[in-house]
C-alpha cells in the first residue's frame, strides 16, 4: 500500500485545526496546517496533497479566495470548505460555485465532516476501486 498523502487543514482558528488534527491522525491520516489562506495555497503549490480543507471567513487571504486562486493555478486536489458564521450556508455555496468539491458547517458533528473526507480521499485515491 502507498503511503497517503498529507491533508491540509487551513483554518485561521489554532484549537480548531487541533481538533481535526487529533481527529484526522486517529483515523491515520498525515495532517499538515496553514493559518490563512496564503500559507495554504503556498503550501499545496509545493507538494502533493490527499485534500485541502479550508475555511471559508478568514482574516487576510480567506478561503473563497483561496479556492479560486487553487483552481486558476491548475490545482485540482480536492477542497472540502468548511465555516462556521452566521451566513455560512450562502458562504459554502459560494465555495462549491467557486471549485470546492464539497462543504460542511463548523456547527455540525465532527463525525460528519471526518465522513466526507473519507468520501473525498476514496473518492480521489484510484486504488480504492472508487469511481
Amino acid at each position: 500500500m502507498k503511503p497517503r498523502r498529507p491533508i491540509l487543514v487551513v483554518d485561521d482558528d489554532e484549537s480548531y485545526r487541533a481538533i481535526l488534527r487529533h481527529h484526522l491522525e486517529a483515523l491515520g491520516y498525515q495532517v499538515l496546517e496553514a493559518e490563512d489562506g496564503a500559507q495554504g495555497f503556498h503550501i499545496a503549490s509545493q507538494r502533493p496533497l490527499q485534500l485541502i480543507i479550508l475555511d471559508i471567513v478568514m482574516p487576510d487571504t480567506e478561503g473563497l479566495e483561496t479556492t479560486s486562486r487553487l483552481r486558476r493555478a491548475g490545482i485540482r486536489t480536492k477542497i472540502l470548505a468548511v465555516s462556521g458564521v452566521d451566513k455560512a450556508r450562502e458562504y459554502l455555496e459560494l465555495a462549491v460555485m467557486m471549485g470546492a468539491d464539497a462543504k460542511v458547517g463548523k456547527i455540525r458533528p465532527i463525525s460528519e465532516l471526518l465522513k466526507v473526507v473519507q468520501l473525498l480521499v476514496e473518492d480521489a485515491n484510484p486504488d480504492t476501486g472508487s469511481p
